[in-house]
């Protein structure tokens, strides 16, 4: 359902027609495309790695999965660190998805979507680290458990959550930063010679990560986790993608190494002077 709210925001943006032919208001477009991709032919490339090329979409949509288990099921002190070790795993299924294609295009891809991620996570894990040292748990210890947590937005973390929802949108590979996928100079990243199930299943892991995220920076920045917040959220996710252009490869790896990084380590010692 979230590919329709998506694609119905975008048109109401762009001044068009969205999905109106299936069902009312386009409810059943969602099902549509998933029997589609159910029913077209798995095609496996010559000279491929067959047990790695059907692995890494599967790889890539498990941890999506098990990203909600820590978030609703786990209850610890590093529930926060969890997380972002199962996101940070994300990376071995789309390396395994370019390399295992036997493709140039999906290997330049691969390693496109690798160096952004790896990149922003630095700046992704240093801005929670900064949150911990303000939070303690019932031992008074420091964690990040989502228990814990302000129930009130944390307007002294602003600057801090503002590179946090840039990071997780450089995290997901949304617009602007999913130059991976370009479609002029690469025909579609990574994942361009999955089709059928493998294709579902990395679409699937997308729209999961974006949700995940989502959560975290509503538990940690805005509050608590909520519904509401979360559908605001995936809402700034489709309304980026539609008003802002594709950053360059230069651009928007400088911005990661040049920019947030320094900040949020800036902000790591400004924090850890005050908490001492």
């Amino acid at each position: 359902m979230m590919t329709l709210a998506e694609r119905t925001v975008m048109a109401s943006m762009q001044r068009r027609y969205g999905p109106n032919v299936s069902g009312i208001g386009g409810v059943l477009q969602p099902f549509w495309d998933g029997l589609k991709l159910g029913v077209k032919e798995p095609v496996l490339p010559d000279s491929s790695s067959a047990g790695a090329f059907a692995a890494s979409p599967m790889i890539s949509f498990v941890l999506s999965q098990v990203a909600w288990v820590g978030i609703c099921i786990t209850d610890a002190s590093f529930q926060g660190l969890v997380l972002m070790a199962i996101s940070s795993l994300a990376v071995y299924g789309i390396m395994l998805a370019g390399w295992a294609s036997n493709s140039k295009y999906a290997f330049l891809g691969c390693l496109r979507s690798v160096a952004l991620m790896v990149s922003y996570e630095l700046s992704l894990g240093a801005a929670l680290l900064s949150i911990g040292l303000f939070v303690t748990d019932g031992t008074g210890m420091k964690c990040l458990n989502f228990s814990e947590m302000p129930t009130t937005p944390q307007y002294a973390m602003l600057p801090l959550c503002l590179i946090f929802l840039v990071c997780i949108l450089a995290e997901t590979k949304r617009v602007p930063f999913d130059l991976p996928e370009a479609e002029a100079e690469l025909v579609a990243g990574y994942n361009v010679e999955y089709s059928s199930l493998g294709f579902a299943l990395f679409f699937i892991a997308e729209y999961a990560n974006m949700a995940v995220m989502s959560a975290i920076a509503s538990v940690y920045f805005l509050g608590g986790f909520s519904a509401l917040k979360i559908t605001a959220l995936f809402f700034a996710f489709v309304w980026t993608r539609g008003t802002l252009p594709r950053y360059r490869y230069d651009q928007f790896m400088r911005l990661g190494w040049k920019a947030f990084l320094p900040l949020t380590l800036a902000f790591f010692a400004l924090h850890a002077s005050i908490a001492l």
